[in-house]
């Protein structure tokens, strides 16, 4: 397969902003398939495409979840990382702390 990127270098920009309550944005709330969590989640914001990720380290596309949504809830980046790991470890969400949500 080829890279359709002509900078083979180049590394799209991931946003992340923690979300420590529900998301019901079906009017319903989303839960972890992997570890069944309803709450503590990761929003990630690739070009167009948000995902959710768990503390378990399960993550997914939402659909229902709009760039338009992410925006709202995005604020100016506090930290800048080497890699997606070293990013998804820093915040905890790398698998270490599954089970464990924060009051």
């Amino acid at each position: 397969m080829t890279n359709p990127n002509p900078n083979p270098d180049h590394r799209p920009v991931v946003r992340a902003v923690p979300h420590s309550g529900e998301l019901d944005a079906r009017g319903i709330p989303i839960t972890c398939a992997r570890c069944h969590a309803r709450r503590d989640w990761l929003l990630l914001n690739v070009r167009d495409h948000v995902f959710v990720r768990c503390r378990c380290a399960h993550e997914w596309e939402e659909p229902d979840l709009t760039r338009a949504y992410f925006d709202l809830h995005f604020t100016e980046p506090e930290h800048e990382w080497e890699s997606f790991d070293d990013g998804m470890r820093a915040l905890g969400f790398d698998g270490l702390l599954a089970g464990t949500t924060w009051n």
